[in-house]
């Protein structure tokens, strides 16, 4: 293997350089060339190898703690995320385990932050959300032990109730949302006994 050329790939991204080679163009990434003094010539064939595994990994988690930087996210949408970036499975797993290691992947953290930012969700809706970002099914069911449906439903009816008659098609109306919102019969139906309405 021979390098030709090595060059910043933009202003905008310093740290990463293009490797010109016999074979074609990778990226390298500026601490990778420090750290094992990579230059222009021959190089061995599995040293290059590390040397674009390890600018990968670097330039990967990199985006990603960009990608991270606007809200938390889940194992599964990283790895999603990277996938989409073209990275391979061997690399991201490598990323995945190099950003757990700095605790910037939690599903557990993000299960609680999600929890506290939807606590008006119905226990269902909160775990088909958390399932559709990837949170483990027993970490769900951990996390959702001690919510409490009928606070959340019963703020639900108040909401909807303010300001309309209590009539029987409005009680009806109310059961629909309830249900379209994930809460259980049992809890619909003590939350819809807490009001008076008319009996036609």
């Amino acid at each position: 293997m021979k390098i030709l050329s090595l060059k910043v790939k933009s202003k905008n991204n310093p740290n990463i350089f293009i490797a010109e080679t016999d074979g074609g163009e990778v990226e390298l990434h500026s601490e990778v060339i420090v750290k094992y003094g990579v230059g222009v010539g021959e190089i061995d064939d599995k040293d290059f190898v590390e040397y674009v595994d390890d600018s990968a990994e670097i330039i990967g988690a990199n985006l990603c703690m960009k990608y991270i930087s606007s809200r938390l996210k889940t194992e599964k949408q990283i790895k999603d995320y990277l996938y989409k970036k073209s990275y391979t499975t061997r690399i991201i797993n490598r990323i995945i385990e190099k950003l757990k290691n700095y605790s910037v992947i939690d599903d557990s953290e993000f299960a609680d932050s999600y929890i506290r930012s939807n606590q008006n969700f119905s226990k269902n809706k909160l775990k088909q959300k958390l399932a559709s970002f990837g949170v483990g099914a027993s970490l769900i069911e951990e996390k959702l032990t001690d919510v409490d449906d009928m606070d959340s439903c019963v703020s639900h009816a108040e909401k909807f109730l303010r300001g309309k008659m209590m009539t029987r098609e409005v009680k009806e109306k109310l059961y629909r949302k309830l249900v379209n919102l994930g809460f259980g019969y049992d809890v619909i139906k003590r939350v819809i006994n807490k009001f008076d309405f008319e009996e036609e």
